[in-house]
């Protein structure tokens, strides 16, 4: 079994599971919040061969409407994520929640979550319908990107969903994949790459459609009057490989993806235990990567990454 750091699992705080309770019900975007605690995240840990995680915080995020409740909630979040890690510092960091939606807020809770320890942070695909790449997040990228921070971005419910197409479907099946597509070609669209390079983005599930959808995104990209280039973003970002990336996505993601921005993640607690070992297993076995690329994915690209984190270098 490969030694991993894992780029993709999720920390459920009180604060959060209320926030959820109060704005999304029991089954937000029609699927239940799952249970999470420490003791269940180490032994999934031991189980799968992951000796560090960087934990952050799932759909739907801190994202209700009302800008002081979700300040609120977000500053009390990443004060008690802070508390729970203390003593786990050589298994665990976190990535802090932001309150995208109100930009003072958000510059001065980037200051005090990393005074508290916090190694980077989760941001949605959107914040109340406006998309990353909206000129109103200008400030906060030109901070994150001041501090070359890194970024996990995790999608959520797209701002619009028909009504009347898969009804009852659980959103994080097919809309996640939609959204974060949305987002990072919103992203390219505003030069969001370009204009802050030192941001070490990481985009959920493989980057989702982006790399299939990435020759036909170039000829359209091509016909605009501004430089674009879909292959260079693409390049530029970091993508874990959380869910079901085999037996099919990962092909297309290698042909796109330089292999040294590829980085391994669980998903869990919202792939529950089970599944996180037939998907760890599936990469750990896959013929499409060398024992080479293996070693990278599981843990060089990511110890590069986290260089500056003491458990990694002990």
């Amino acid at each position: 079994m490969y030694p991993k750091i894992d780029f993709h699992v999720h920390y459920l705080t009180d604060c959060y599971k209320a926030f959820l309770r109060r704005n999304y019900g029991v089954e937000p975007e029609g699927f239940p919040t799952p249970a999470w605690n420490l003791e269940n995240q180490i032994k999934m840990m031991e189980d799968n061969g992951i000796r560090y995680g960087m934990l952050g915080i799932s759909s739907p995020y801190f994202c209700c409407g009302d800008e002081a409740e979700e300040i609120t909630a977000v500053r009390e979040n990443n004060r008690q994520i802070a508390m729970l890690l203390k003593g786990y510092e050589s298994r665990l960091g976190y990535l802090a929640a932001l309150p995208t939606g109100a930009e003072s807020a958000a510059l001065k809770e980037i200051e005090r979550a990393m005074n508290e320890g916090a190694l980077g942070f989760s941001l949605s695909t959107h914040a109340n319908g406006a998309y990353l790449g909206n000129p109103i997040f200008d400030p906060l990228m030109e901070e994150l990107n001041r501090r070359k921070s890194i970024v996990h971005i995790h999608p959520t419910c797209p701002s619009a969903v028909p009504e009347d197409a898969c009804a009852g479907f659980p959103i994080p099946a097919m809309e996640f994949f939609f959204d974060t597509t949305r987002a990072f070609v919103n992203m390219c669209l505003m030069h969001v790459f370009e204009r802050w390079p030192d941001i070490q983005f990481i985009f959920s599930h493989g980057g989702a459609l982006v790399p299939l959808l990435s020759d036909r995104l170039d000829v359209f990209f091509k016909r605009r009057e501004e430089e674009l280039d879909i292959h260079a973003s693409l390049g530029h970002a970091y993508y874990d490989l959380a869910g079901y990336i085999e037996p099919k996505q990962l092909s297309v993601l290698l042909m796109e993806v330089p292999e040294d921005h590829l980085l391994y993640g669980s998903d869990y607690p919202h792939t529950g235990q089970k599944h996180v070992a037939q998907n760890r297993k599936s990469l750990e076995e896959t013929e499409k990567l060398t024992d080479r690329q293996k070693q990278k994915i599981f843990w060089k690209n990511g110890k590069r990454l986290l260089s500056h984190v003491d458990a990694l270098n002990e």
